[in-house]
């Protein structure tokens, strides 16, 4: 019996800002994410300079897209201090993969 390939992890690394300037160019980069069929997909912050509600936003929509397609988003770099908004929102199941 032929074993099923362990699902891949797919990383997409966002640079400059998430917030309501930049939202729509940077929604545009996290769609090829959404054209994956398996595995997990790592969602890298650390390029991030600025963080608002609208880039919350876009990682809840991102997460909720992608858990309908049965994957998983994990968040990676994410500074410190975010981490409180994250936490407030019920959103730190997504640094579930991340070193504490």
């Amino acid at each position: 019996m032929a074993r099923k390939p362990a699902p891949s992890l797919q990383a997409l690394t966002l640079e400059g800002d998430l917030d309501v300037f930049s939202i729509h160019a940077q929604w545009e980069k996290t769609q090829r994410l959404l054209a994956l069929e398996q595995g997990k997909v790592e969602l890298d912050l650390s390029g991030i300079g600025d963080l608002d509600l609208s880039g919350l936003q876009l990682l809840c929509a991102l997460d909720r897209d992608l858990r309908a397609k049965g994957l998983e988003l994990l968040v990676s770099g994410a500074k410190e201090d975010w981490k409180g908004r994250f936490t407030a929102l019920g959103m730190m199941q997504l640094f579930a993969g991340e070193p504490s």
